[in-house]
C-alpha cells in the first residue's frame, strides 16, 4: 500500500522545525522514517504534515565531556555500529546498534526516531533507560530535558507533546569499573528482540534491565536481588524472579530468564554460543 496524501516539509533549523510543529495540525516528525513510514503505507498513520529533519545539521552533532556524551537526535544507529561517534560507554551502544534491523535500516534509522517511536521490543529504549539518559527536546514554549525512563510510557507513547521535538539525547560516560552485558533473543538476526537484557555490573551491586517483556523497559529488582551472594543465579530462581518483576511466566518468562542469565554472563566476559 501507499500512504495517503501528506504534505512534506523538509526544514533546515531547528528553530524552523519546531515553529512548523507549532503551526500545523496533525503533524508528524521523520527523522529516518525507518517506523513512521511502513506505518504510513500500511494506513495506521494518515499525518496531514510530515516534517523530515534530516537536513538539520545541528541535529546529527555530537559533542563530550568528562560526564556524559550529548549526541544529536538524528544520529543514525550505523554511526555508533561504525564508531563514527564516540562510544562512552566502552562498546555497549556500538553492539546494541549492530542489532537493530538490518545494514539499510541501520543507515537511515535514528536514536531520537526510536525513542520517540517507543517500542520496548527495540533497543534503544531498554539500553537508553539502563544507562539513566536524558533527552533534550524543545518546542515554541521552550526547553526541557526528560529522563529516558520518564519519556516512554507505553507502547508507541511518550510524554512528548504533540510540538515538541526531540533534539539530542545525554548519555552518561560509564565509569572504568563498569562492566556491560548486552543480550539480545529474537526469532532471527535484525528482528525486534523476543527478550532484550542490558547488565550493569558496579562495585556497589548490578543493575538489570529488560525490554520486550512489558509494555515500558522494566528494571529487574527482584532478579538483582538475587546477585547478593556472588555467582550467577540458577535460571529456574531467574525465571522466578522474572515473573515477580514483570508478571510474565511460562515459557517467555524462560526466555527472558536466559536473556538475563547470558547479559550477566556476559559482564563477567564469558562468551556464549
Amino acid at each position: 500500500m501507499k500512504p495517503a496524501d501528506f504534505c512534506y516539509h523538509r526544514p533546515r533549523e531547528v528553530d524552523e522545525a519546531v515553529q512548523l510543529l507549532h503551526e500545523l495540525d496533525d503533524a508528524k516528525v521523520m527523522a529516518g522514517g525507518q517506523s513512521l513510514l511502513p506505518i504510513m503505507n500500511m494506513r495506521l498513520a494518515e499525518p496531514a504534515h510530515v516534517v523530515d529533519i534530516t537536513a538539520v545539521a545541528a541535529l546529527r552533532a555530537c559533542d563530550t565531556d568528562s560526564s556524559c556524551a550529548r549526541y544529536g537526535a538524528t544520529t543514525t544507529h550505523m554511526m555508533f555500529e561504525d564508531e563514527l561517534v564516540p562510544d562512552v560507554t566502552d562498546g555497549l551502544l556500538g553492539r546494541a546498534a549492530a542489532g537493530i534491523g538490518y545494514r539499510a535500516i541501520r543507515t537511515r534509522g535514528t536514536v531520537g526516531g526510536s525513542l520517540a517511536h517507543s517500542d520496548s521490543s527495540a533497543e534503544w529504549p531498554t539500553v537508553l533507560s539502563a544507562l539513566d539518559a536524558v533527552v533534550h527536546v524543545v518546542s515554541v514554549r521552550g526547553a526541557r530535558r526528560i529522563p529516558v525512563r520518564e519519556l516512554l510510557l507505553g507502547f508507541f507513547s511518550t510524554a512528548l507533546e504533540p510540538d515538541e521535538l526531540i533534539v539530542a539525547v545525554d548519555v552518561p560516560r560509564l565509569g572504568p569499573d563498569t562492566r556491560c552485558g548486552l543480550y539480545k533473543l529474537a526469532r532471527k538476526p535484525g528482528e525486534f528482540a523476543e527478550s532484550l537484557a542490558v547488565a550493569l555490573a558496579r562495585p556497589a551491586g548490578t543493575e538489570l534491565w529488560l525490554g520486550a517483556a512489558r509494555a515500558t523497559p522494566t528494571r529487574l529488582i527482584h532478579a538483582e536481588s538475587l546477585l547478593t551472594g556472588g555467582g550467577l543465579p540458577e535460571l529456574p530462581d531467574l525465571a522466578d524472579a522474572v515473573l515477580a518483576d514483570t508478571g510474565v511466566g511460562g515459557h517467555p518468562g524462560q526466555l527472558h530468564a536466559v536473556a538475563v542469565h547470558r547479559a550477566l554472563r556476559a559482564t563477567e566476559g564469558t562468551p556464549d554460543a
